[in-house]
C-alpha cells in the first residue's frame, strides 16, 4: 500500500485510500491516545459536544482507527469493533435530539451547527513527527499506521451492513454519488442546515429519529459488553447512520463502492 502523502493539506481532504486521504502517522497517534482515555476527559467531552464529534475526515479516522486496531474485546466479533465510539454518539445524539425541543426557529438552527474545533484537527496540525516512534503497549506508530490505512475490517462491517444503512441516505448525499434515496429518508445535519428551510415537522422527524437511533447505538454497545445480547443487522449498522447523520454519508458509500 502507498506511503500517505505528506503535508497539512491533507487534513482537508475526505478520508480514503487514495494515497492523498490515507490517515498520518501523526493521526492515527493522536487517535490511538484518543481511544486510549483521551475521550474521557470532561473538557475534551464538552468540546466534542460543543463541535457535535470531530470533523468528517476524522470522525471516520476515529471508527477507522478503532476498528482496525483494537483487536481483542468482548461480544460476538472479539475485537475490531467501534466500543468507544458508540458510547460518544449514543451522548451526541440524546444531546441533539435534547437540543431540537426547543420550540424556536434560531434555537434548533443554532443546535445543528458546529461551534469550535475539531479536537483532532487542533492536535495533528503541529510539527511532523520523525524516526521510530512508539505508542500504547510499544507498538511501532508506522506500523499502527499501515495496518489502520487497509481499513479492511472498517470496510467488511460497511458493507456486511449495507442493505440496512443504505435505505437511510440522506437524499444529497446520495445525489451526488449517483445513487438513489429513498422516499423520505432524513437529511444529514450539513443538508439539514443547508436546505431552503427547517420545518416544525422536519425537526420532530429529526429529533424522533435520533432518539430511536441512539437506543440502537446504545444496543450496539452492550452488545460489545461480557453481558451484553446478540445484536442485529440493523443494530449493527446504527454506528454507521450516526456517524452518517453528524457529518455526512461520503466515505461509507465511496468505501464500499470500491471494496
Amino acid at each position: 500500500m502507498p506511503d500517505p502523502v505528506e503535508g497539512d493539506e491533507r487534513f482537508d481532504r475526505p478520508l480514503g485510500r487514495d494515497s492523498g486521504a490515507l490517515l498520518s502517522s501523526e493521526e492515527v497517534r493522536v487517535l490511538w491516545d484518543f481511544v486510549h482515555g483521551d475521550i474521557m476527559s470532561g473538557p475534551t467531552r464538552q468540546r466534542l459536544k460543543e463541535y457535535w464529534g470531530m470533523c468528517p475526515r476524522h470522525s471516520w479516522a476515529y471508527a477507522v482507527v478503532e476498528i482496525e486496531l483494537w483487536e481483542a474485546g468482548a461480544g460476538a466479533r472479539g475485537g475490531h469493533q467501534p466500543f468507544d465510539l458508540t458510547v460518544l454518539y449514543t451522548d451526541l445524539l440524546q444531546t441533539m435530539a435534547g437540543r431540537l425541543r426547543t420550540g424556536r426557529r434560531r434555537g434548533q438552527v443554532k443546535a445543528l451547527e458546529r461551534h469550535g474545533q475539531c479536537v483532532i484537527c487542533a492536535d495533528v496540525r503541529g510539527g511532523a513527527l520523525a524516526g521510530i516512534l512508539v505508542t500504547h503497549a510499544g507498538m511501532d506508530l508506522q506500523q499502527l499506521t499501515s495496518e489502520a490505512n487497509e481499513m479492511r475490517f472498517t470496510a467488511d462491517w460497511l458493507t456486511e451492513t449495507r442493505p440496512m444503512w443504505a435505505a437511510t441516505v440522506c437524499p444529497d448525499c446520495a445525489e451526488a454519488h449517483s445513487v438513489a434515496a429513498q422516499p423520505g429518508t432524513l437529511p444529514c445535519r450539513a443538508h439539514l442546515l443547508s436546505g431552503l428551510a427547517i420545518s416544525d415537522a422536519s425537526v420532530e422527524l429529526t429529533r424522533t429519529t435520533l432518539m430511536e437511533l441512539a437506543g440502537r447505538v446504545r444496543a450496539l454497545t452492550d452488545s460489545m459488553t461480557q453481558s451484553g445480547r446478540p445484536t442485529t443487522e440493523l443494530v449493527n449498522a446504527s454506528w454507521v447512520q450516526a456517524v452518517s447523520w453528524f457529518n455526512g454519508w461520503d466515505f461509507p458509500l465511496t468505501l464500499t463502492r470500491s471494496s
